[in-house]
């Protein structure tokens, strides 16, 4: 939901209202529905909105291009994507009832009703149906533990006028983006990187480190560090807050961080534990499907998106939910292929619509669709991408968007609370820490069955990660110094990021045992890039994606109660196999051959290069950091004999990364 941007000069000098209206439609696609302004000067306390060319009329707001002279230097722009409350009385910037506080908001607080009814007994009054009048009360409530009680994904930024102080905030796991660009007394922010970089804001810089590792190793920029791939843009980290006052740095806080378990679960016995595990998921889904829009889901054929919309049948037949939003049958968006292969998961999926009676769409992502829409995905996603995936992504969204649909709901977040990237090594650590032999063997033995990978180096891999942390980053940094170097990065370029690379250790090295890994190095620095990716591609076709997995209710559950039932008997997620018996067909609950969102990449990128020879030609714009020719001979011998495909793509995405930007800035 919706588009968010704000610039402040703290000097006192006037903002450039042209600017602030380039930054503000550069991010239309996340609010075709409604524009709004609000122009302030905190010397002078006063605060006054206006209307864009798609304000709604009715709200009888002055035009921006009068307020011209007024002399502002602090200004929020505004797109909505309407969600709850379709009325003008959703409009943004919307200020409280005193007159004290704005705000910018993105995202949904699936709460609000419980949220307003406490509030109204507060002393609140309303004077709309949906969340953000929510926000703003709960606020001047309760200031920044408000946070505390959202259930939901959202980015939003307050002005307070009395304080003359600006307040961000993100939500806990980073659903919803944020950046923020801060160059002496001028701090800006927005939804979105391209509204903060261009002709119009910050001129196009890469970040040369961000660029180093992500040829060598496919890493990107830490979330936790607010990096990004653009010199002089931070990320506000997930779970983070900051303010913003006259002559005071602007500094991220963390507010919120999931506790590790304390040991007190294992005296519950597991049949209740999944109970309530499953109690949690389902109110999950039934609070995530408050809208006053169309509602979807996507559905991959795993056991994540199948268990939302077969979560979400069991709601429409045995608990009586009755929302006009779904119809009387829900409608499902997939991706599939005309060839056949691990990627094409059309038969689970079927099986999955026969369960339930849904509604199934199929998109069918091909090479010359990858081709033409390849410069304006690269657009929308703002940052270098590791694969093709996120266009299978980007494809569903484009076909829930014909057929309708405003909010998905979507399977993302699963893998990383229930372990289902196999940390196998990080579990056997653990056993194998904790002294239980037999456990040890048993898992490993079990884990070798159902990954089909041998126990002998299962084992081995538990062995180092039972090693204390130093050892484990000591072992890291070892490799990195004795590793190759590689043959297509420029010379130059390569050995000055490569000794900045040195010390610059990976979170994962950190993480001691399975629930410090999947928290600080899964949840907290892989799964936001993930977040990133679906948001870009359901906010370019203006489509909200919500994600049950991540309801804080249920994570936080699962770190205190469940550790233990995330790997089982050679299962991963097991606590959520268990919890879907008589939900989720036992084919699919039980699978144990799913892949992650894959494309049949090798072939795409073959034709791709075919079509797109100019790609690594000479003058390309990845030159700054690759051996041109050295890259072209690559790319032949990858042609000939095969190879790291996703290396191949890293540098295809880069150099129409480069050019998507150098065109913009």
């Amino acid at each position: 939901m919706c588009g968010i941007y704000g610039i402040w000069h703290r000097d006192g000098r006037p903002v450039d209202l042209a600017a602030v209206q380039t930054a503000t439609s550069r991010l239309r696609h996340r609010g075709p529905d409604d524009e709004g302004y609000l122009l302030a000067s905190p010397e002078e306390g006063w605060c006054a909105p206006y209307a864009g060319a798609e304000t709604d009329p009715r709200l009888a707001l002055p035009p921006l291009d009068q307020a011209h002279g007024t002399g502002c230097s602090l200004a929020f722009g505004f797109r909505r994507l309407a969600i709850l409350d379709l009325s003008p009385a959703g409009h943004q910037p919307m200020v409280s009832a005193d007159g004290r506080f704005w705000i910018v908001f993105n995202g949904e607080i699936y709460n609000y009703i419980e949220l307003r009814e406490e509030l109204r007994r507060c002393g609140h009054v309303f004077h709309s149906d949906g969340d953000t009048e929510v926000i703003l009360a709960a606020y001047a409530q309760w200031g920044e533990s408000c946070l505390e009680r959202f259930n939901g994904i959202w980015a939003f930024a307050i002005w307070d006028r009395e304080r003359r102080e600006l307040f961000l905030a993100r939500d806990r796991f980073g659903v919803k983006p944020l950046y923020y660009v801060a160059t002496g007394q001028t701090f800006a922010f927005a939804s979105e990187i391209k509204a903060l970089v261009g002709r119009h804001a910050l001129p196009f810089a890469p970040e040369p480190l961000a660029i180093y590792q992500f040829l060598v190793d496919g890493r990107l920029p830490d979330p936790q560090h607010g990096a990004t791939f653009f010199a002089g843009v931070r990320s506000l980290p997930p779970g983070h807050c900051m303010r913003i006052a006259e002559g005071s740095p602007a500094t991220p806080r963390r507010y919120y961080d999931v506790a590790l378990p304390d040991g007190r679960h294992r005296a519950q016995a597991p049949d209740a534990i999944i109970a309530a595990y499953r109690d949690l998921f389902i109110d999950a889904v039934r609070l995530e499907l408050r809208s006053d829009v169309a509602v979807g889901t996507c559905l991959s054929g795993g056991i994540d998106s199948s268990s939302i919309v077969c979560a979400v049948n069991r709601l429409m037949s045995q608990d009586g939910l009755s929302a006009a939003q779904i119809g009387e049958r829900q409608k499902t968006f997939s991706a599939v292929y005309e060839s056949e292969g691990r990627y094409n998961e059309r038969r689970h999926i079927e099986r999955v619509l026969r369960a339930t009676a849904a509604d199934g769409h199929f998109v069918v992502p091909t090479v010359e669709r990858l081709l033409a829409d390849l410069e304006r995905l690269t657009w929308h996603q703002d940052e270098p991408f590791q694969s093709t995936s996120i266009f299978a992504q980007w494809c569903v969204m484009g076909l829930a968007r014909e057929r309708g649909v405003t909010v998905l709901l979507d399977g993302q977040g699963a893998d990383e609370l229930l372990a289902g990237y196999r940390p196998y090594a990080r579990y056997l650590g653990d056993l194998l820490r904790g002294g239980r032999g037999a456990t040890l063997l048993a898992e490993a033995v079990a884990l070798s069955v159902r990954s089909r990978q041998p126990a002998l180096p299962l084992l081995r891999n538990a062995l180092i990660f039972a090693l204390p942390t130093p050892a484990v980053e000591l072992a890291y940094v070892g490799r990195q110094f004795l590793r190759a170097r590689s043959t297509v990065l420029r010379p130059d370029f390569a050995d000055t990021y490569r000794r900045v690379d040195l010390v610059d250790i990976p979170s994962w090295c950190e993480q001691e045992t399975l629930d410090h890994h999947l928290r600080d190095a899964v949840m907290a620095s892989s799964l936001p890039h993930l977040l990133r990716y679906e948001d870009r591609n359901s906010m370019a076709f203006s489509i909200e994606a919500r994600v049950p997995f991540l309801d804080h209710r249920l994570v936080e559950f699962v770190f205190q109660c469940a550790p233990h039932l995330r790997i089982r008997q050679g299962w991963t997620k097991w606590v959520h196999r268990q919890a879907m018996e008589g939900l989720l067909p036992d084919a699919i609950a039980w699978r144990s051959d799913k892949v992650g969102f894959e494309t049949p990449e090798d072939a795409w990128q073959r034709d791709l290069l075919a079509m797109r020879p100019d790609l690594f030609a000479d003058g390309a714009a990845c030159g700054a950091y690759l051996d041109l020719p050295a890259v072209r001979g690559a790319v032949a011998q990858w042609r000939a004999e095969g190879g790291d495909t996703r290396q191949v793509w890293r540098w295809i995405s880069l150099e129409v990364w480069l050019r998507v930007w150098g065109d913009e800035g």
